[in-house]
């Protein structure tokens, strides 16, 4: 029987989702929902869904599965009905705007997975064959003990018009707390956390930095708000972090990195090697200096790297299927997710404090 596949939010994202899963034998796209009933009603048309929904409970009586792909401020309300309805969950990043409605989220979780739901996040950039062979490698000690790690996410979509300007309704939003955005840091900073502490383990502390500048119109002015709506949510992050193992992580991320459109890369050092992967290259793509390569600087310059291609890693749409399928957890699932809210949290109060902030429970 095919598993009957649901969509709360007919955006952009919601559309890119609908087009993976159209694709999956046994899955059935069986529901839409938005608060515009007209846009749900063309999305359905659109996509091939059976039908627009004219509520989320509506929704929830004809899905076994739910996709959450609204704004950020939405999805902690929608996942307490998906999961309470015991249907299984994908919520799209970050998993909510607080710690506290994360820990929320996943204390409703653990109820539902007792009971055989399946929850999870979509930290897209797990798709990169790279970050599961680094994931692999690091927790096997092939590394040995991480000392360093160091990172970026890159966009210029504000200093730039790359993907338009960013006066449009679908930017706006994400620059305006109001509006429920957490920023740079909530946006894009969360899958750099992901990516990052998937491959280095768990995190102590955190000292963070960030930064909200004015933006600047096609008329060459600059504007701290935008049709009376202050555009206050921070645009740019420095990240430092204290692993629970000791080792120390640099990261940082901005929207105004220009020759930069999309841009991820990590690098980890540890007592017996280190590994690096660019994804603005390639996502199949993994280099290593292991064992006798750690040695081998011939011209006493340049280190031997050793570059992998890898075969292709499935994405997380089809990876929840499979999860619903089998029956067994996927990662990154909720607890995943409540995890990196704790250390956006941590981020936050850094930020505030201008100190070093211990990472809070987030289960």
């Amino acid at each position: 029987m095919a598993i009957r596949l649901g969509i709360i939010g007919t955006g952009v994202m919601a559309g890119e989702q609908s087009k993976h899963f159209k694709k999956m034998a046994g899955v059935e796209l069986a529901s839409c929902f938005d608060t515009d009933g007209e846009r749900a009603a063309a999305f359905a048309e659109q996509h091939g869904f059976n039908k627009a929904a004219r509520s989320v409970k509506e929704l929830l009586g004809d899905v076994d599965a739910v996709s959450i792909v609204t704004p950020d401020r939405f999805h902690h309300e929608g996942a307490l009905q998906v999961l309470k309805a015991r249907k299984h969950l994908l919520c799209e990043k970050p998993l909510t705007l607080t710690l506290a409605e994360a820990r929320d989220v996943n204390a409703t979780y653990q109820k539902a997975a007792k009971k055989g739901v399946i929850g999870m996040v979509n930290f897209s950039y797990r798709r990169s064959a790279a970050l599961q062979k680094a994931i692999e490698l690091a927790s096997s000690g092939a590394l040995g003990e991480i000392r360093l790690a160091s990172g970026f996410y890159l966009q210029s979509w504000v200093a730039s018009p790359i993907w338009g300007p960013w006066t449009e309704e679908r930017w706006l939003w994400r620059m305006q707390t109001s509006a429920g955005s957490g920023g740079v840091l909530g946006d894009v900073g969360c899958h750099l956390l992901d990516l990052a502490t998937s491959v280095t383990g768990e995190v102590k502390r955190i000292r963070c930095w960030l930064g909200t500048f004015p933006k600047i119109g096609q008329d060459g002015k600059a504007y701290t708000k935008w049709k009376g709506k202050k555009l206050d949510a921070n645009d740019t992050a420095v990240i430092e972090l204290e692993l629970a193992s000791g080792g120390m992580v640099v990261l940082h991320t901005s929207r105004w990195a220009g020759g930069h459109a999309n841009h991820l890369r990590l690098e980890t050092h540890g007592t017996k090697g280190a590994l690096r992967f660019d994804l603005d290259q390639d996502y199949n793509v993994l280099e290593t200096c292991l064992g006798d390569d750690m040695a081998n600087c011939p011209d006493k310059v340049n280190v031997k790297w050793t570059q992998h291609r890898l075969d292709p890693t499935p994405n997380n749409y089809s990876r929840f299927i499979a999860a619903i399928e089998s029956g067994k957890i996927d990662q990154p699932d909720i607890v995943r997710g409540a995890q990196i809210q704790a250390y956006m949290d941590a981020c936050e109060r850094s930020a505030k404090s201008n100190k070093w902030e211990r990472v809070r429970r987030w289960a």
